[in-house]
């Protein structure tokens, strides 16, 4: 049992609604057991909360109340890949919900293969399903990239496949980046562009998510999101 003295006054009022992927329902239920701020939680331990909620509803809001990322973390000029990863607090069964997550997730980890200077070649995408199975499916490309649209769209395509194969609800999706490098071209724009593939990363590409990481530089992560993340 946690004394939630020791979080801090600010978790009186700080309330479950605002963690990512609480919605209404998922409020009810937890409104009904008299918890609607995170301070309210934090006195039950996991197995109190997993016989209440279901043993992933309760890890999960567990975890979250206390700030534990389940991602993984990877030191920085040493990293070997680079992973983010989310967990669900309820499956997810609809394609364009997947894939909203799936942009989530790769803007965050390249923004972070960005931050560290690398470049990677290997993307990889993830998925659990609600019966705990878990799948895999990657792809090589031909040179390093770091361009979320890039990336994006070799996930998009991976998952695309993933689903294809097995379509059920799931309750983990993840996207790792490795064979990664140092980015030599950090600085550096190619001033022509030759023939240019769906999976190519162009001059444009690199500009632009130079452009963006300033933005979130000076105003914070959420200072500019994809169309798609911000509703």
């Amino acid at each position: 049992v946690v004394d939630p003295g020791q979080e801090g006054d600010f978790l009186a009022t700080f309330s479950l609604a605002e963690l990512p992927l609480v919605g209404p329902k998922f409020q009810e239920r937890l409104a009904t057991l008299g918890m609607t701020t995170v301070r309210d939680v934090l006195p039950y331990d996991l197995v109190t909360l997993c016989r209440w909620l279901g043993e992933r509803e309760g890890e999960w809001l567990y975890r979250r109340v206390r700030g534990i990322d389940q991602s993984e973390v990877e030191s920085r000029g040493e990293a070997k890949s680079i992973s983010r990863d989310e967990t669900f607090s309820e499956d997810i069964e609809s394609d364009d919900d997947l894939h909203r997550e799936l942009l989530a997730l790769v803007t965050r980890a390249s923004s972070d293969l960005r931050a560290d200077g690398l470049t990677a070649r290997t993307i990889t995408v993830r998925i659990r399903d609600f019966d705990f199975r878990t799948r895999s499916a990657a792809r090589t490309l031909p040179r390093g990239v770091i361009a979320d649209r890039v990336i994006h769209a070799v996930a998009k395509s991976l998952l695309a496949k993933l689903r294809a194969s097995r379509r059920v609800p799931a309750r983990l999706l993840g996207v790792a980046l490795s064979a990664l490098a140092a980015d030599p071209d950090a600085d550096q724009l190619a001033l022509f562009e030759s023939a240019i593939e769906k999976d190519d990363e162009t001059a444009r590409d690199r500009a632009l998510v130079r452009a963006v990481d300033r933005l979130r530089d000076k105003f914070g992560s959420g200072g500019i999101l994809p169309a798609r993340l911000s509703d």
